[in-house]
């Protein structure tokens, strides 16, 4: 014990009739007994040790507040009534305190893990849709992103961090694709290989260890489609149907390239990719360059200008579609099968 409760009114009633030496005999042996927090040994001799007593008064102090104070027990040990409770009593205080202690240890340690595992699910998220933010980025700043690139919806966020502690958090040091995920969710120095992104020509068209509708949003977004949604349904729909990402990405930047520019063009894309996708044709706003690995790269303004010419041509002489036609309210060249 590293103190005891002392109760002078207590003391003094107890011990009125000892000597000014004896009450020093008494308080040694008393914080013996509480320092060990055990009884006294029956021998005289190891009490005058424990007590420093030297001279014959000394001893015999000793003696009378042993026999009267410290009497001994079945155990064959000098015991006191009120320090056996009092140790009895800080016991049970010291496993209560260090029972808190290890409880508020571990909701910490489980507070840790969870906003590590939401962070880790609102970087991956992010990346998916080709948004790096800083390694130290705060919670707020992240969820405000999330909402902004990702869901378009706080409510469908939020609901997306309260169930991502119900998943396997083993992830959280697992590398995919050769980016570290669950990094920097804490205060840490960022790992560079963490935050910064390949932005090689390989890594552009592979994209390892991201779904295609997050490779789509990418593309899009690199086309100039600044709002996107991995999960819209409608998205989802075009990629099940056959509509490659970079097909989505293509349209994007066709709708973009128009004057005036279409107005929507994340759902525009969807709907017009969807449609050629049905009516077997594919989008003429690109052109490859680089060679056979290099990115598919928007055309010139006067390709697509040439495009739109040739389409009007054809729709009016009865080319495709002809009078009264489904005719897909974009610029397209039919595919020969």
């Amino acid at each position: 014990m590293i103190y005891f409760e002392m109760y002078p009114g207590d003391y003094l009633k107890d011990t009125t009739r000892l000597s000014l030496i004896e009450h020093g005999a008494y308080f040694k042996l008393m914080l013996a007994y509480y320092a060990e927090e055990q009884a006294l040994p029956d021998s005289l001799a190891e009490l005058y040790i424990i007590a420093g007593a030297i001279t014959g008064g000394d001893k015999a102090a000793v003696k009378k507040v042993a026999e009267r104070y410290f009497p001994v027990g079945d155990d064959g040990l000098r015991h006191s009534k009120r320090c056996d409770e009092q140790i009895t009593k800080a016991q049970g205080r010291i496993a209560e305190g260090k029972g808190r202690r290890d409880a508020r240890k571990s909701n910490e340690t489980e507070r840790q893990a969870r906003t590590r595992a939401r962070r880790t699910m609102l970087f991956e998220d992010l990346r998916a849709v080709g948004v790096v933010p800083e390694g130290l980025v705060t919670m707020a700043e992240l969820k405000a992103l999330h909402v902004t690139h990702v869901t378009h919806s706080e409510s469908v966020t939020n609901a997306a961090m309260s169930r991502v502690t119900d998943r396997d958090t083993s992830h959280l040091s697992r590398v995919t694709g050769g980016v570290i995920t669950g990094v920097n969710t804490g205060n840490q120095t960022p790992d560079p290989i963490s935050i910064t992104p390949d932005t090689s020509l390989h890594t552009q068209r592979s994209l390892s260890g991201v779904t295609d509708a997050g490779r789509a949003c990418l593309l899009m977004r690199q086309a100039g489609c600044h709002s996107t949604n991995p999960s819209h349904p409608d998205l989802l729909a075009a990629l099940a149907e056959g509509v490659t990402p970079e097909e989505l990405g293509d349209t994007a930047a066709e709708g973009l390239s128009r004057s005036p520019p279409v107005a929507k063009p994340f759902p525009w894309a969807i709907q017009t990719a969807r449609s050629r996708k049905a009516a077997g044709a594919t989008p003429t706003n690109t052109t490859t360059t680089g060679g056979p690995n290099a990115n598919s790269q928007l055309g010139s303004a006067d390709h697509v200008a040439e495009q739109r010419r040739k389409f009007e041509q054809r729709s009016a002489a009865g080319g495709f579609g002809g009078p009264g036609g489904d005719v897909i309210d974009a610029d397209f060249e039919l595919v020969q099968h």
